[in-house]
């Protein structure tokens, strides 16, 4: 593929729900992994970023960031001028997307203020072509600014935006869009069941392999490190690890643990880790940089994901850490749970337990340090894994693919229009 370099090419509009977000580096790495293809990007995002750590990889991206004012009366202006123009534009499609926005309540309103707010940026900006990050809100926005608009769009699902979405909201999402991908064979299969016209494709996340390497390993800590990386919520299942290294501890093996993340479950996992006696050998790290969890990656003797389907239905698709903790050649142990079976293959390239099942996890993270040859050769065979089959510009072909081919298949002006900026050759 050789992207099209015509300066007045069409840019690709990508909405999120917040951007930057140190907790959605998929979203991060999928725009660099773009741009690296050559598209022009325009970012939009519903709502400010709330972080205060940030991802240094951000200061690569270059496309312009706009995000909507928030729905309060000192912006009513704003979004009534937006409003007027779209009017202007179409009253046809501007009185539909009124009346579709309007059968969703109170939440469609919401979404179609925001809607006029977007579809007057993507004007302004040239866009060709939008693609949503999650099927939930995002999409919902995203479908009624393209309809005002005159615009194809798409949709990336991946995980909690799946599962905790009623079946006819994603029916109707699914059916809308252009496409949609998503990051695990196992989500193609939970919305092809529920849409089985709409066109669905599996898109695995990526990493850059070249930063996450087994070079930087340097295990000079003389007690084992286990670390765990995520943000602290049910699915995450680090409860489980907690209760697992309070085994490892029972049975007289010498070991430390770093749990990398933030979120709502701190203070119980805090207190899990104060009841257990465990104080010494495991620490709750908080929020830290990418380099900050390189070092720990180094450090590390195993990596644990100990995740689950949390009692609402949320669960993890494969996480972005495993992959980096696999590319980086650590041993790891995880939970048949969701996509990561797609990804880890027991005792070839890793460890699986049933989730929620913490004298397995313990037994499993035991085996791996009692036999640290045994950790070496799946630690080699994970990171051939992750390089073959989870690069994230090769992967990223497939959406260009795809845009284009929603491109040509745009009905009325759209499709005789300057071709837009992922074009193929």
């Amino acid at each position: 593929m050789e992207p099209s370099r015509a300066a007045d090419a069409r840019p690709l509009g990508v909405l999120v729900r917040i951007f930057p977000k140190l907790s959605e580096t998929f979203i991060l790495e999928e725009i660099l992994g773009l741009e690296r293809q050559g598209l022009q990007l325009r970012l939009y995002a519903l709502a400010p970023p709330t972080d205060t750590v940030v991802h240094p990889a951000v200061a690569r991206v270059q496309a312009p960031l706009r995000t909507a004012p928030p729905l309060r009366p000192a912006s009513l202006g704003a979004y009534a001028r937006d409003h007027l123009r779209a009017f202007a534009d179409g009253p046809g499609r501007y009185l539909a997307s009124f009346a579709e926005a309007l059968r969703r309540g109170r939440r469609g309103l919401a979404d179609f203020a925001r809607a006029g707010w977007l579809s007057a940026r993507l004007r302004e900006d040239g866009v060709g072509h939008l693609h949503s990050h999650f099927i939930s809100t995002p999409a919902d926005v995203a479908q009624l600014a393209a309809r005002l608009a005159s615009l194809p769009f798409s949709i990336s699902a991946h995980a909690k935006d799946i599962y905790l979405s009623q079946a006819y909201d994603l029916r109707r999402r699914l059916q809308a869009a252009a496409f949609t991908v998503t990051c695990t064979q196992a989500n193609r299969a939970t919305l092809s069941a529920v849409a089985p016209q709409a066109q669905i494709h599996r898109l695995y996340h990526g990493v850059d392999h070249q930063v996450f390497h087994p070079a930087r390993r340097v295990l000079v800590d003389a007690v084992p490190l286990i670390v765990s990386v995520g943000r602290l919520r049910a699915k995450k299942g680090l409860d489980v690890l907690i209760d697992a290294c309070a085994r490892l501890r029972d049975q007289s093996r010498e070991f430390a643990c770093e749990i990398v993340g933030y979120g709502p479950e701190h203070d119980r996992l805090q207190a899990q880790i104060e009841d257990l006696g465990l104080e010494g050998q495991v620490r709750l790290v908080g929020a830290l940089s990418r380099e900050q969890v390189i070092e720990r990656y180094a450090r590390a003797a195993v990596y644990v994901q100990p995740a689950r389907i949390a009692a609402d239905g949320d669960r993890d698709g494969i996480p972005n850490v495993l992959l980096e903790a696999m590319a980086m050649g650590l041993p790891v142990v995880a939970t048949r749970v969701s996509g990561i079976p797609e990804l880890v293959d027991e005792e070839v390239n890793g460890v699986l337990v049933e989730p929620d099942d913490a004298p397995a996890l313990a037994a499993a993270i035991e085996g791996l340090l009692r036999q640290p040859a045994r950790g070496v050769a799946m630690a080699c065979r994970a990171r051939a894994t992750v390089v073959d089959g989870f690069d994230n510009d090769r992967n990223l072909r497939l959406l260009c693919e795809l845009l284009e081919q929603a491109r040509q298949r745009a009905p009325g002006p759209l499709a005789t229009r300057e071709a837009p900026a992922w074009s193929l050759k």
